[in-house]
């Protein structure tokens, strides 16, 4: 079953002035909640998954972040089981592989694009690497 829309409800950005050589950048999404939302014009209840991602620039591992990026917002996702897929949420706060991928796949491909851009204009690093081009020999 197919995510049928993605809703950004917030950005923030934020950079203090620790910057080195050894930065480490950790990034990633994760489920906030899992509830249901009634699309009239499908004539269906869906999946309404609260996300947050957030990326971190931390000098070492012990030290407070002196940068993040985090985006939340929500992803609307369509399955014949959704009351089987809420009661699991509710018991467990996990969803099946079979929803949590495509959904998974679908924050991390949009947020990563607007990181990209935000990481750039705050003076960051990108939270992935990029190719690079060498010489031929």
């Amino acid at each position: 079953m197919p995510v049928i829309g993605m809703d950004i409800t917030s950005i923030e950005g934020k950079r203090g002035n620790e910057a080195s050589k050894n930065l480490r950048v950790e990034n990633g999404p994760r489920i906030k909640n899992v509830t249901t939302k009634k699309i009239n014009s499908l004539g269906k209840e869906v999946l309404d998954i609260d996300f947050e991602y957030e990326c971190l620039y931390r000098v070492s591992e012990k030290k407070k972040p002196f940068a993040n990026i985090t985006i939340k917002g929500n992803v609307l996702f369509l399955s014949e089981d959704v009351k089987e897929i809420i009661k699991k949420w509710k018991k467990d706060k996990k969803l099946e592989q079979k929803v949590a991928l495509p959904v998974l796949n679908n924050i991390i491909r949009r947020c990563l694009t607007k990181i990209i851009n935000i990481s750039e204009e705050l003076k960051l690093p990108p939270p992935i690497r990029f190719p690079v081009a060498k010489p031929s020999e």
